[in-house]
């Protein structure tokens, strides 16, 4: 994972088109999960209603503190796995995260994504709504929630041109003191 204030300095030393093959077509930005819990196989935990909200106002609003999730490169058309085992392509290490929770699908040639929850104890959650059995096509700016795991849904042109921009009032890229 890259931190927003690394990922500042590279989205300004590269081209919009070289950013693009660095990164893939869209990111997903998240919170810090914090301590690993190898908890990959225990019981799904239920997932908590204000935990979902409260995460995605993080998003919104910490920024400059949120992290680049790195994804493996995608052909033309892909399928990546969400869930907590290690062979899922996205793998999340959260009680409320099933063991294969979701799926995303990359169309390039439609240059869209979309998600499909796989069955999950907790379910996907897109902009606070539940998905249920519907597969649906993901939007620039979309909140998009694995149980209590929240992830910014963005196209990297977008990110490249929202970093270009300065850090807010306050904040710094480098934390010394």
């Amino acid at each position: 994972m890259l931190s927003i204030q690394e990922l500042r300095a590279l989205g300004a030393s590269l081209s919009i088109g070289a950013f693009r093959r660095q990164l893939g077509p869209f990111v997903l930005i998240q919170r810090s999960p914090g301590r690993p819990s190898f908890e990959a196989l225990e019981p799904t935990r239920i997932a908590s209603p204000e935990d979902i909200e409260r995460g995605m106002l993080s998003l919104i609003f910490e920024f400059e503190d949120l992290l680049i999730t790195t994804l493996p490169p995608l052909a033309r058309v892909e399928e990546l796995s969400v869930g907590r085992l290690p062979d899922c392509d996205l793998v999340l290490d959260h009680v409320s995260v099933s063991k294969r929770h979701a799926l995303l699908r990359w169309s390039e040639p439609q240059g869209r994504c979309s998600v499909h929850d796989l069955g999950s104890t907790n379910g996907t959650y897109l902009n606070g709504h539940s998905l249920g059995t519907r597969e649906a096509t993901l939007k620039d700016g979309d909140i998009l929630s694995f149980g209590n795991v929240q992830f910014w849904y963005l196209m990297t042109d977008t990110l490249h041109a929202r970093l270009q921009g300065p850090a807010p009032a306050g904040k710094s890229s480098s934390r010394g003191g």
